[in-house]
Parts: structure tokens; C-alpha cells; sequence
């Protein structure tokens, strides 16, 4: 895990929330080529919004920055790599999915419930209940963002420790186990340099949040 930061400015809360709505887009859907022409040609995989020493965010931003409008892309490779991943041509390479590495038996289990207790907690529900499982990674980070928008609006500093105290144990609980070994499954079976960066910015990220969280007190 990262140091993370005992101070934090303004700006914290809206660069890792725009980062993990990034990263999430492209685990929870299938690229399309539009999208990613748009982020080129406006030089945003150069722009990342966070600034980081975490080790993994710098390996994410060596990756991405190799895509600009300089450098061809292969854009049926990022759409292959996505559905042989996440799922859409059969068994996924990694799946996104805490239940399949958390439980005994590597299958779907009850973990998908629990995090939908949290969820309703905050009176939240993803667009994609009963399509898509809770504990679908990019649904988590809909949720992590939900409380990073939520945190800087709080002037009660009971709600701000419980907000913190809740987004630090709801990644310990059922994103810390097994990102780590999600991101090996992606940087070993991921063909683009895209994805691959992708895998290093959504662990960096979650360890950055996690981190921080743990330290601020205010």
C-alpha cells in the first residue's frame, strides 16, 4: 500500500473521483473507439488528474502515456481485450468479480449481498442490480466515488469520520483482498498497453483513497 497523505487540498476528492470513473468506465464497459479517439486527440492519457508517487499510478501513467496521436492504436485489440478479460467471449481471464477470488471455491458466492447492505446504507442502488452482481469492480467504484463526492460536502465532522471509517473498511473488506491479484491476471493476459495501464490505475487509486483515509482527520 501507499503512504498516502495526511493533508489534503481541495482537489483530492474530484482528481480520484474522475480517476476511478476512468478507470471503472472501461472494466464495466465495452470501449468504444469514439470515446478513446476524443481522450487522444484531447491529450488526456498524458493529463491524468491525480499526481502520485504510488509506484502503481507511475507504472499506470508509463503505459498510458505511450497512447497519443503519434502512436497508432489498436483499437480491436483494446475492444478484444475487454471481452476476454471481463467476460464477453466466455470464461474471463480476470474476472471482476471480489466474490470469485475471495471465496473457498473461486465461484460467485453470498459477497455480492453484503456489499449491497452497504450500499442500501446510503441509500444507494447500481442502475445495474439484478443485471450485473454488487461486487462487479466497476459498480465498487461507482459506490467509492458516491462517498468521495459525499466527503468534502459534510461540515459535521461526526459524519466525515463515519464516512471515512466506512469507505476505509469497505475497501479492506472486499476490494484490498484481491485487486492485487486481479491487476497479475490483467498485466499477464491483457494485450494493450491500455488495459494494462487501466489494471495499474485502478489499484493505485483504490491504495491512494485507502491510504488517506486512514490518516486525514478532518
Amino acid at each position: 500500500m501507499t503512504e498516502g497523505w495526511t493533508e489534503i487540498d481541495n482537489n483530492f476528492f474530484p482528481a480520484y473521483n474522475m480517476l476511478l470513473a476512468f478507470a471503472g468506465s472501461f472494466i464495466l464497459y465495452e470501449p468504444q473507439k469514439g470515446c478513446i479517439s476524443e481522450l487522444i486527440d484531447d491529450d488526456l492519457f498524458k493529463k491524468l488528474p491525480v499526481e502520485s508517487n504510488n509506484p502503481k499510478f507511475i507504472k499506470a501513467a508509463s503505459y498510458l502515456r505511450n497512447i497519443d496521436p503519434e502512436h497508432p492504436l489498436d483499437y480491436d485489440q483494446i475492444i478484444e481485450d475487454h471481452l476476454e478479460l471481463f467476460g464477453g467471449k466466455g470464461k474471463p481471464l480476470a474476472p471482476p468479480y471480489g466474490s470469485v477470488y475471495m471465496s473457498v471455491d473461486h465461484l460467485y458466492d453470498n459477497t455480492s449481498v453484503e456489499v449491497r447492505k452497504l450500499y442500501n446504507a446510503y441509500g444507494w442502488k447500481s442502475r445495474f442490480e439484478g443485471e450485473i452482481p454488487d461486487d462487479h469492480l466497476g459498480i465498487e467504484l461507482q459506490f467509492i466515488n458516491l462517498l468521495l463526492d459525499k466527503y468534502p460536502q459534510l461540515e459535521d465532522d461526526v459524519c466525515r469520520k463515519e464516512i471515512r471509517s466506512d469507505l476505509a473498511k469497505f475497501i479492506e473488506t472486499y476490494i484490498e483482498p484481491w485487486i492485487d491479484e486481479w491487476n497479475k491476471l490483467i498485466q499477464s493476459n491483457a494485450v494493450s498497453d491500455f488495459y494494462k495501464g487501466i489494471g495499474y490505475l485502478t489499484v493505485a487509486g483504490i491504495e491512494d483513497i485507502y491510504a488517506t483515509m486512514k490518516k486525514i482527520t478532518y
